[in-house]
């Protein structure tokens, strides 16, 4: 099958269909960071000629998902390794056909070799939540304020890996009730809208019946922009839940 070029000239007549279908394939199941590793090492003017070749084609299965994996990669480079490879993109203009097939079968290598070389642990976020899951609140929190202080941008993400939404059908009804006391109408309207069945009804079991009718006149009410955010209004119902069963005023009993 022919491949079409972004100009007059023709592609490498080793870069078919199912080369593009393989480098694609091999990026898709690779982690992001692999196949940095197995890219920093390569040689800048390599580098260039992978990199153009990577955005120039496209075939009718892989459209241009290897111009995405090449853009990301560029993008993590070191900022001098950036630089460098830029300056020889814009020097190269034609390359030899073997030396080109050289470059690619090289780097589809390095990257099966970085696989082989490396041992997955699985996410990091996930990994500390589980860590802390064997901390108590209290700890969980001051140490989660600390990171904060190094990688703020990771400590939502861990918080949230620690009690989900969902968690909240585990809570005693005493806690329910505390929960109740403090959490504003709208708040929880939206909290509860389309929430797991489980959470739903261990709110609704610990209300009045006065409370139950203006919580579902209140989510009768909501509009669908407002519904959109639903996810924000359940982390937030989470996060007093943490903060109170740091400070004793709840048992959360799991």
């Amino acid at each position: 099958m022919s491949l079409p070029s972004t100009d007059s000239q023709a592609a490498p007549t080793f870069l078919d269909e199912a080369a593009l279908q393989e480098l694609t394939d091999l990026l898709d199941e690779t982690h992001p960071q692999v196949a940095l590793a197995a890219f920093q090492s390569v040689d800048d003017n390599d580098a260039a000629v992978f990199l153009v070749m990577c955005t120039h084609l496209k075939s009718e299965s892989t459209g241009d998902a290897l111009a995405a994996h090449a853009g990301k990669l560029f993008a993590q480079l070191p900022f001098d390794k950036q630089v460098s490879i830029a300056e020889k993109v814009t020097m190269t203009e034609t390359v030899d056909s073997e030396h080109a097939r050289h470059i690619w079968n090289e780097q589809i290598a390095r990257i099966k070799e970085a696989i082989q070389k490396t041992a997955f642990l699985g996410e990091g976020t996930a990994n500390l939540a589980k860590l802390l899951s064997y901390l108590g609140i209290m700890e969980q929190n001051e140490l989660l304020e600390a990171l904060g202080e190094k990688r703020p941008g990771v400590v939502d993400s861990v918080s949230e890996r620690l009690l989900t939404f969902e968690d909240l059908e585990n809570l005693e009804d005493e806690a329910i009730r505390t929960i109740l006391q403090v959490l504003d109408k709208p708040t929880l309207a939206l909290a509860l809208h389309n929430a797991p069945a489980a959470v739903h009804d261990r709110f609704f079991e610990n209300m009045s019946a006065s409370q139950a009718e203006a919580i579902k006149a209140e989510t009768a009410q909501l509009t669908f922009e407002q519904t959109q955010i639903a996810d924000t209004a359940r982390q937030s119902v989470v996060n007093l839940v943490r903060n109170f069963a740091a400070k004793g005023l709840l048992k959360m009993g799991f």
